[in-house]
Parts: structure tokens; C-alpha cells; sequence
């Protein structure tokens, strides 16, 4: 083969991110054994230079380590320091902070919780990153932060990884192939190249002219890569001529605290774009998270570069490595690196101001669009897509919060997205968001009215009844609206606040009525729904479970006719306590674990605790009172993690309490407290998976799973096999007694302090009954050979 090293022809379909990571073990290995004896360290490095790559894939490395999960916050997209917190939060929580009057901040809801938070690049915000790092590690005293930042956050205690470029072969590193791909900074753009195409061999002639090129480039990996993205259509010894002739000179006249070599590489990689390329990589900026095909063609198209025009251009970014393409689930979404990004803007000669409002005349169709998924499509995918798409949403809605003028689309857009903050956890961003755009002056007009009933939606989630109330009054002391179905909606948050008080007769009365005026196929189905499943649980609990049974089986024809599944599970739910009151516990159970299954894929984490009780109370009604137990203490603990109101619905909480009392008579107090401490040690994401009676990884891949981050590291989910009633780490730590390791060298081997792994053995020695770690031993050994 020639120096050409990809022979294709035409753009082909969207290709996959690249994931695999090359080289830098000895610098991931590095940052390893600073946490565990550091609790806050910095990758620093030049622009380009992988910091973000060799964190996260340190931070993977070590999520066994830390029980309460690994949160990577991606804070590129987040300009405004006022933002972080909020950011942070989301990646503590993707079910959404939902406490109400008290909420404790991030370092309360951390607590005592060993966990690591990878803050990924600070740079732009460093300043808010260091306050933020220092409170939460002060007020955490197992936390461990991982940063990247081209520069160090200063903070006491702070160790810094300061990454140099790629490994690069010297003058006696040979000319073979094989020999010099040992070097990483080759090693990488063979491994771009090969991806390409995956038949190419180099001849010992292009190795050496590979190895020159990561020479010249100072072994930065964003410009190898940019390189080797070249090199699918241009001869090796011409990009080297190219390198020659203008690289040095390029280097000079680079600016804003880039490296040389990086702005150098990014600009002549401009240069060799295309018009319609160099037009669209301007434009892109504007989306400051992912974005799919359909938001480039509406929001980065003109005159200049027709709708048409904007995919070939695209996929020839992508084809140089300008733009990345990320597959999730059965879409591909693009981003731009961060210094793509920032060559773009300073690019000039585009009209921000002009895609700002295009970028927010797109998101805020798409979520009026999405408000009524549920008649147009497959709603549970439409939400997942808008929850991917939050970042952009939340740039939308900040720039009607900057401008009195977009006031009125701000309030609509945010009252669009009530399931967002609502169904799916987000009710922390709902607050921040609509109450910023609520404090900008304007007359009380339907905008107004529709913000502050959402609102009242959220305070209602919350359990903040007092300010629900008063948002309540302040509706009603203003005069009739122009949209008839305010005073309806309205009068469904006036029963709602009632049903949560626990006034069923004033519940029925107005939630009735509300039902009964709506209609199921206006515009506010998401009202009405929810209207009949508050009504149907409300003569549950009075005891009229006959007519609470034929109220939740109408709310499911009409969901089916709708296509509406989120309030479709909840009046499973209902069915569920129906089934549950009439003594037929198999069909309660059933009825809970199809709601579940909706509930975890939209990380609804209200939802996810409701059937859990459910689950559990059905569990006891059995007679199975281990797992009952299990249910039950896992419910609890949901709620309170989630900062969830304890009220929640009344007549679930009886039931609760009254089949957790059944669980403490029934089983001897020894066992009792044993099934107690396992469910409350699942966490959500395992709770669901042991509900279900799903292996340790299955259901994983859903959408919105409700647990940690990271694949959910250190968790408790149970193997259905003969490891019972261990946990996952429970299981780690026998298997290593029984490799004849001391504690010591275990909490060496998991990155854990000693007193920890202590823990655990007294557990295991409780769990199974045994008074010596030899027992132990031999157990885990007979269990790893069945298996």
C-alpha cells in the first residue's frame, strides 16, 4: 500500500465515536494512588493534550473503591458560575434533588458518602470550581474530587498531574513498525488510521514518516489525531511537507493560552475544510452540548448554507475528526472537542446573536413538541431525547432570563417542560429556571399564570404545601385569564394540595370536578391524567376501592389511546393498590413491577419508591417477610436519598408502616434487622434490579436507570445465585479471604481504609451465621467453584 492510508470513496453513514484509549498507563496509574492517599487531585495539561480522557478512564479504574459512585460533571457547557452547583447536583443525583423546605446543598446530601466527583474541565470557572471543591471536601470527609483544568485550582491539599505529551520514539528507537508503535504518540495515530481502515499495514517507510509527524506535533493527542484524520486522503509525505512549510510559522500566531502546536494543527485543518465545512464549524458553537442532525440543519442554516448542504458538511468535519460523533442508544449525536469549539468562535463573521435565537426558537419547539409525545410518537423516547438534550434547553431558557422581551417564550418553554422537572427528577433546575423567569417585570398574563401553576406542580413534588399554597392564592387574586383551562388546571392543583394534606373529601371533590371538566383529548392531558390517578388513589385510601379500580382502568384506556405511558404506570400503581386491598397480593405484585419498569427508564424516582412499597407490602401479604423487609428498608432509604417528602401518598405510608410492622412481628429481631440493612444498603438502581428478580447488570442499559453514574460502582445488587444474601462488595471481600488476604491488604486491594473492610466481615460473619474468617474461606471457595 501507498502513503495514502485510506482508500474509501463517498461519506458512508455516520461513524461511531472512537472509545478506545491509547497509552498513558503510567499517568492513570499515577492519579490511582494519589486518591487514595489525596482528596482532591488536578490533571492539569496544554489544550489537546487528553486530560478529560486519562481522568475518566482513571476515575473507571477505581469505582469499586468508592460505594456511593463515581459522578463525572461535564462543566464545558456551563458558562455561568452560578450554573455549577446546579450541575453538580444533576450529576450527584440524574433522579433529580427533590427536597423540599431544608434542602441540605450538595455537601449535606454527600454527608458521610464515599464517593468521587470528577469536575471535568474547570479552566473557565476555576475560581467557582475551587470554592466549590473546598466546601464540599471540608464538609465530606470521605469525598475524593478529580479535576482537569489547564491550570490548578489552588486549593489546600490540592496534587497536581501535570500530563506531558505522548510518549515519542528517539533517534535509536529503531524503524519497524512494531517498534515504534511502543511509542503512544504512534500508537495513537495507528490506531485512528486503522479505524478507518482497518486493513492498512504500514510498510517500515510510513512508520518512520508517522513517527515524524507525532514528532512535529509534539506528541499532543487532539493534533495526532487531527493528523491522522488527514491522512485518509492526503500522503503521508505531504502532510509532513505541509508540517514543514507552515507549522512553525502557524505556532507564532496563535493566541488565547492555546499550545502552539494544537492552534497551529486546528488552524491548517480549517484551511483544508470546505466552505460549506468552515461555515458550519462557526456555527456549531452555538450548541453547547450535543446536538443531532435535525437541531444543524434548523438552527446553522441560511441563504449562505441552505438546510441541504448542512449534513454533507457535517459528516466532513467528521470525516477530519473536527466534529465526534457519540452513538446513544439508536441515535448518533455529535460535540465539538473544546478547543474545536473554541477555534470556531474566535473564527468570527457569524451572526451570534441571530443563532442564539434560532438555537432557542428550535428547543423551545422542541419542548411544546414533546409536551404531547405521548400523541404523536413514543413518549418515553421523546422525554429521554429532551433529558440528552438539557443542556441546550437550559441555554434556551437562559437567554429569555436575559432578555424582558423573551419573557413570555421563556415562561411557555419551562411550563412545556413540567414532566422534565417533574416525571423525571429535574425539579431543582424547574424551580431555578421559572422563578428566574417569573422575577422579570410583565403583566399577569397567560405566561405568567401557566409559570406559576408549574410551579405549584414542583412545590407540590417537593412537599413544599406552604409555597404551593401561596402560588395558589396569588393565581386566584389576579383576574380570569385569557386560556379557559388555567382556572380548571387550577382548581387540579387546589385538589392535588388537598390529596397531599390528606383532606380526601375536599381531594375528591375538587379532583373529581377537575377530571370531569378536563377534556382527556385537549392540551392538558397532563393534567387530567394525573387528576384521575390523584382521584382514584384518593377513594382508595376512603376505602371505595371498587370505584378507585374503575377511575385507574379509564386513565388506562385513555393513556392507550393517547400513547401516554408515564401516567399509564402510575395507574398501574393504583391497580396495584386496588389488587393490594383486596387481598390478591400476586396481582398487586405484577401490577407494581410493570409501573417499575416504566419508572426506571424514566429515573422517575418518586415512582421508583411508590412500587418498591407496594412491592414490599405485597411481599408480606405472602408471606415472604425477608424480602418484604428488603423492599420496604430500600424504599425508605430511597426516600429519604432522594430528599423525598415523607408524606408521600397517605394510603401508602398506612400501608407501609402496617406491613412493616407485620415484617418485625414475624421474623425473629436478629433477621428482621438483617433484611433491614440489606435493602437499605441497595440504593435505588439495585433495589430495582432485586425487585424485578433481574441478574446484577440487566435492565442497565435503560435509559434513565434511577442509581449512580458510572455503571453504578460499589453497589449493593444482589447475585440471584448461591452468593445470597451478600452484597456485591460483600461477595469482592470473601473472595479475597479466601485468597488468603489479611484486611489490611484487602482495603490495599479495593482502595478502602481499613475499618471499612472490617465492616464488611462483621457482616458477612452476621449474614451467614459464622464466628471465624475461615469459615468464610472456605464458603467463598465452594460458591467460586459452582460458579
Amino acid at each position: 500500500m501507498g502513503e495514502n492510508v485510506d482508500g474509501r470513496s463517498g461519506a458512508g453513514e455516520p461513524p461511531v465515536e472512537i472509545t478506545g484509549f491509547v497509552g498513558r498507563k503510567k499517568e492513570v496509574r499515577q492519579i490511582r494512588r494519589l486518591l487514595q492517599a489525596s482528596r482532591l487531585v488536578t490533571v492539569t495539561g496544554v489544550a489537546g493534550v487528553g486530560k478529560s480522557r486519562v481522568a475518566v478512564e482513571a476515575a473507571s479504574g477505581v469505582r469499586r473503591a468508592f460505594a456511593d459512585g463515581v459522578h463525572v460533571v461535564e462543566l464545558a457547557g456551563v458558562g455561568d458560575p452560578g450554573h455549577l452547583e446546579l450541575a453538580v447536583a444533576r450529576a450527584l443525583d440524574p433522579t433529580g434533588t427533590l427536597a423540599g423546605p431544608g434542602d441540605p446543598g450538595l455537601a449535606g446530601r454527600l454527608g458521610d458518602g464515599r464517593a468521587l466527583l470528577v469536575l471535568d474541565s474547570c479552566e473557565h470557572l476555576v475560581d467557582a470550581c475551587a470554592e466549590l471543591a473546598q466546601t464540599l471536601l471540608e464538609n465530606s470527609p470521605e469525598l475524593r474530587i478529580l479535576a482537569t483544568s489547564r491550570q490548578p485550582l489552588g486549593v489546600p491539599g490540592e496534587h497536581i498531574v501535570a500530563l506531558p505529551p505522548m510518549a515519542l520514539p528517539g533517534p535509536r528507537a529503531g524503524t519497524s513498525p512494531a517498534a515504534l508503535a511502543r511509542y503512544d504518540a504512534v500508537a495513537l495515530f495507528l490506531e485512528r488510521v486503522t479505524a478507518a481502515n482497518p486493513g492498512y499495514a504500514p510498510s517500515d517507510a510510513d512508520a518512520a514518516r508517522i513517527a515524524e509527524i507525532c514528532v512535529r506535533l509534539e506528541g499532543i493527542p487532539l493534533a495526532i489525531e487531527l493528523a491522522a484524520a488527514r491522512a485518509r486522503e492526503i500522503p503521508l509525505g505531504l502532510i509532513l511537507r505541509f508540517l514543514g512549510d507552515r507549522l512553525w510559522l502557524l505556532a507564532g500566531r496563535t493566541a488565547g493560552g492555546r499550545h502552539p502546536t494544537v492552534g497551529a494543527t486546528v488552524e491548517w485543518s480549517h484551511e483544508l475544510c470546505t466552505a460549506d465545512e468552515r461555515l458550519l464549524w462557526a456555527r456549531l458553537p452555538v450548541f453547547v452540548s450535543s446536538f443531532d442532525v435535525a437541531a444543524a440543519e434548523v438552527v446553522c442554516s441560511d441563504g449562505e448554507l441552505p438546510p441541504e448542504r448542512v449534513l454533507p458538511a457535517l459528516l466532513g468535519l467528521v470525516d477530519k475528526s473536527i466534529v465526534v460523533p457519540v452513538r446513544q442508544d439508536e441515535d448518533t449525536v455529535y460535540r465539538l472537542p473544546g478547543i474545536i469549539r473554541e477555534y470556531g468562535v474566535a473564527a468570527g463573521g457569524v451572526d451570534r446573536e441571530r443563532l442564539r435565537r434560532r438555537h432557542l426558537d428550535h428547543y423551545s419547539g422542541l419542548a411544546r413538541r414533546s409536551k404531547d409525545a405521548g400523541r404523536h410518537g413514543d413518549q418515553l423516547r421523546m422525554w429521554i431525547r429532551v433529558r440528552r438534550d438539557w443542556p441546550n434547553l437550559r441555554a434556551a431558557l437562559d437567554l429569555c432570563a436575559e432578555d424582558v422581551a423573551l419573557r413570555e417564550i421563556g415562561l411557555m418553554t419551562a411550563a412545556s417542560l413540567w414532566y422534565l422537572w417533574v416525571a423525571c427528577g429535574m425539579l431543582r433546575e424547574g424551580r431555578h429556571h421559572l422563578e428566574r423567569l417569573l422575577a422579570l417585570p410583565g403583566p399577569w398574563d397567560d405566561a405568567r399564570a401557566w409559570g406559576t401553576l408549574t410551579l405549584v406542580y414542583i412545590a407540590e413534588a417537593r412537599g413544599d404545601l406552604e409555597l404551593a399554597r401561596s402560588l395558589l392564592e396569588e393565581c386566584a387574586g389576579h383576574s380570569p385569564p385569557g386560556d379557559p383551562l388555567i382556572p380548571l388546571v387550577h382548581l387540579k392543583m387546589s385538589g392535588t394540595a388537598a390529596f397531599l394534606e390528606g383532606d380526601t373529601r375536599g381531594a375528591e371533590r375538587m379532583l373529581g370536578e377537575a377530571a370531569e371538566r378536563l377534556v382527556p383529548a385537549g392540551e392538558v392531558s397532563e393534567v387530567f391524567l394525573p387528576a384521575l390517578i390523584e382521584l382514584g388513589t384518593s377513594l382508595a385510601w376512603g376505602g371505595e376501592t371498587a370505584r378507585a379500580g374503575e377511575v385507574f382502568l379509564e386513565c388506562r384506556r385513555i393513556c392507550a389511546e393517547l400513547g401516554e405511558e408515564w401516567a399509564s404506570a402510575y395507574a398501574d400503581y393504583g391497580l396495584g393498590l386496588v389488587a393490594l386491598a383486596e387481598g390478591d397480593a400476586g396481582r398487586a405484585a405484577a401490577y407494581a413491577r410493570d409501573s417499575l419498569r416504566v419508572k426506571r427508564r424514566l429515573a422517575d424516582a418518586v415512582g421508583i419508591v411508590f412500587c418498591l412499597e407496594l412491592l414490599g407490602c405485597a411481599a408480606a401479604c405472602e408471606g415472604d417477610l425477608p424480602r418484604a423487609g428488603r423492599l420496604l428498608a430500600a424504599a425508605r432509604a430511597g426516600r429519604s436519598d432522594k430528599g423525598l417528602p415523607e408524606g408521600g401518598y397517605p394510603v401508602m405510608t398506612a400501608d407501609s408502616a402496617r406491613w412493616a410492622e407485620t415484617v418485625g412481628r414475624g421474623l425473629p429481631s436478629r433477621e428482621a434487622e438483617r433484611a433491614a440493612r440489606e435493602g437499605a444498603e441497595m440504593g435505588l438502581a439495585e433495589a430495582v434490579a432485586y425487585a424485578l428478580g433481574e441478574e446484577p447488570g440487566q435492565g442497565a442499559g435503560d435509559a434513565g436507570d434511577a442509581g449512580n453514574t458510572a455503571g453504578a460502582p460499589g453497589g449493593a445488587v444482589r447475585d440471584a445465585g448461591d452468593w445470597a444474601p451478600l452484597t456485591r462488595r460483600e461477595r469482592e471481600v470473601a473472595e479475597l479471604v479466601a485468597d488468603g488476604l489479611t484486611n489490611r491488604q484487602i482495603a490495599h486491594r479495593l482502595m478502602v481504609v481499613q475499618r471499612t473492610v472490617d465492616s464488611h466481615v462483621e457482616h458477612i460473619l452476621a449474614k451467614l451465621d459464622f464466628s471465624a474468617r475461615a469459615q468464610i474461606a472456605a464458603w467463598a471457595t465452594r460458591r467460586r467453584r459452582g460458579s
